[in-house]
């Protein structure tokens, strides 16, 4: 099988969107890599953790995660907090 060019672009394309998509939320927002567990049950947990996450970030309605961090952070500090505000 011979592929042209724009099926290698399309590919391609494909691959990074998946990559820029889910991978970079794990890894960059949610600080997956920076976790050091050699433990397998722990890293499964985690990662189904942020799974989740995800996906009710996305089900309330929210595009970006990062944003959606920073808006669920400062209610819960305000709640957490409230005697100081």
């Amino acid at each position: 099988m011979q592929a042209d060019a724009h099926q290698l672009l399309d590919w391609t394309q494909r691959y990074w969107a998946i990559e820029n998509g889910l991978h970079y939320r794990r890894d960059v927002t949610l600080h997956e890599d920076a976790t050091r567990t050699t433990r397998t049950s722990v890293a499964k947990a985690l990662s189904i953790l942020n799974n989740f996450l995800i996906g009710l970030m996305h089900k309330l309605g929210f595009n970006n995660l990062a944003s959606a961090r920073r808006f669920f952070d400062a209610r819960i500090a305000k709640q957490l907090f409230s005697d100081f505000y």
